[in-house]
């Protein structure tokens, strides 16, 4: 059925008032369907939230109880390998053991947070004072590259004003690059300034499991608490 379009100079003044009128209850009627969907919304939101949090609490305790046993399980293996290796081990922020075959392996450890105590800047300057001089040759354009992206691995975290660990250790492997002992010094010092910090433990590891006749799948997890 085709919509018919009203001329509004053609509707009398009664007619008007009427129209208007429809038009005020249409609106009316879209706005109370609005307010009452989002009430409904929030209602289907809290039951949604009250009918799954306590089967993923349940699941946290029963990882955390996990890991907690399995740190333990693993604390005649970590006896043994300071007896052999030295106290030193036990410092590591990890652990793997893995089958000689490689059909599986465990990791346990801490996740690190790494922070610098401000002596990096130091390391900074003389990497800059380096860079510098380096790219002073407009002529060698390897030398301006790697200035370049020196200069961008040495831009600090935009939120904690920080320099970046992952790309502290990009940089750290570019000593060869420049086989420059000022560069070496700088990032000395910019190594030297970090705090390791460990937080929350972790399992990692995996298992190539069987999946069909010759085939296998290899299964990866990580629990962190």
């Amino acid at each position: 059925m085709e919509s018919q379009t009203v001329n509004l100079s053609e509707l009398s003044k009664e007619d008007k008032k009427k129209l208007m009128a429809e038009l005020a209850a249409e609106e009316k009627q879209i706005k109370q369907k609005l307010k009452s969907d989002k009430v409904a919304y929030k209602e289907l939101s809290v039951e949604f939230l009250l009918n799954n949090i306590d089967p993923l609490i349940e699941r946290q305790n029963d990882m955390e109880q996990l890991v907690d046993t399995i740190f333990e399980n693993f604390n005649d293996v970590l006896s043994l390998k300071k007896d052999i290796y030295g106290i030193d081990k036990l410092d590591q922020e990890s652990h793997t053991v893995t089958h000689p075959d490689g059909s599986c392996s465990i990791t346990i450890g801490h996740n690190i947070t790494i922070s610098f105590d401000g002596t990096e800047t130091a390391g900074i300057q003389k990497i800059m004072n380096y860079l510098t001089a380096l790219s002073g040759d407009e002529n060698d354009e390897n030398a301006v590259k790697l200035s370049k992206a020196v200069n961008q691995l040495l831009k600090p975290n935009v939120k904690t004003g920080m320099l970046n660990p992952s790309k502290i250790i990009q940089l750290n492997q570019m000593r060869s690059d420049f086989n420059s002992p000022e560069f070496d010094e700088g990032m000395d010092i910019i190594t030297d300034a970090q705090n390791r910090t460990k937080g929350s433990t972790y399992v990692s590891g995996y298992k190539f499991v069987q999946v069909g006749e010759n085939r296998t799948k290899k299964v990866e997890f990580r629990f962190t608490v």
